[in-house]
């Protein structure tokens, strides 16, 4: 398999991070913000199983911080909730497979690793689409809508490109350069052609992810989670038929 971009930097992804975000601003108070975030939507019902996909997950922090969700515990433990990981850089999956050992995740650098029959109740891809050549998006999301049992959900979490500190942290972050950001409503007409439907969406870090600790900013961030201002959105996406 060719080398990925991220094969170079995958041990070294936290660390490269953190030096391009300002003092006191911390790359894992990301991580627990889209756990935080990401919690809620992980609902298995009775007797049944939750399969949930990370496209594009990385070394896998995001696995150990959703392990750790008080409200995922009892169903990870049981085997009701069922963790996937997909990256295409190799690298990055042997790095995920130290940080989210013993969790019972299962991770792939090629999707063709999964069983064929493998669907999905959420798929969860976090600033991937900026990655993504702005000619192969639509390419991808018909593969994501492919992946998705019938209503099954989509969440995607970005830049914000009209907020100014996000592209200032974008040029600053090595792994960014190139990225080409997308925009929500950018971002929701891409998902649309692919005949998934739009159902809500937040605005967020308005401040940084680690001041939501203080009851004034996390007013402020929600108060504001429908202006584009915040440096990064999320966007929930359905499958209806």
């Amino acid at each position: 398999m060719a080398e990925q971009p991220f094969d170079r930097i995958a041990r070294d992804y936290e660390a490269i991070h953190e030096k391009s975000l300002p003092p006191g601003v911390h790359s894992e108070e990301f991580v627990r913000q889209k756990a935080e975030t990401l919690a809620p939507l992980i609902v298995p019902e009775a007797g049944a199983e939750f399969d949930y996909l990370d496209f594009g997950c990385g070394n896998g922090r995001l696995f150990a911080a959703l392990a750790r969700h008080p409200r995922l515990r009892a169903a990870l433990e049981t085997g009701r909730l069922r963790f996937f990981g997909y990256d295409p850089s190799g690298e990055s999956i042997t790095a995920a497979r130290e940080i989210v050992a013993p969790l019972p995740v299962r991770l792939a650098s090629r999707l063709e690793e999964f069983p064929p029959q493998a669907r999905f109740d959420l798929v969860v891809s976090c600033n991937v689409f900026h990655h993504i050549a702005s000619a192969e998006r639509p390419q991808a999301v018909e593969r994501l809508r492919g992946l998705l049992k019938p209503a099954g959900r989509v969440l995607i979490w970005e830049h914000n490109p009209f907020n100014p500190f996000a592209r200032i942290v974008v040029r600053a972050c090595p792994f960014d350069r190139g990225a080409v950001l997308l925009s929500l409503a950018e971002a929701s007409a891409l998902f649309a052609r692919a005949r998934l439907r739009r159902v809500a969406h937040a605005y967020v870090n308005v401040v940084p992810p680690g001041w939501r600790r203080f009851p004034g900013a996390t007013r402020l961030e929600r108060g504001l989670s429908r202006h584009p201002l915040g440096a990064q959105y999320w966007a929930l996406f359905v499958r209806d038929a």
